[in-house]
């Protein structure tokens, strides 16, 4: 037969055996969500970083067609 005191630990001991489940359970859900959230948000700016990769690239050829290899130089004079 358990004593009173037996009793009152194993109360004890279930709640917090219980409890510490629902946090370890919680918190994988927590990080779960934000690993998709995450994958979600790259994705997102993968996209937008290919179309902007698209209009630059087209704007850069067309400057570079404008200058004609015309571009600025650097001419270094020694002083006297």
């Amino acid at each position: 037969m358990l004593t009173m005191n037996q009793k009152i630990i194993l109360a004890i001991a279930g709640v917090l055996s219980t409890t510490i489940i629902g946090v370890l359970v919680s918190f994988l859900y927590w990080v779960g969500n934000n690993v998709v959230d995450l994958k979600t948000d790259t994705a997102v700016i993968t996209i937008k970083v290919e179309e902007n990769h698209k209009m630059l690239s087209v704007l850069w050829d067309d400057f570079l067609e404008k200058k004609n290899g015309n571009l600025a130089q650097f001419h270094v004079q020694a002083s006297k």
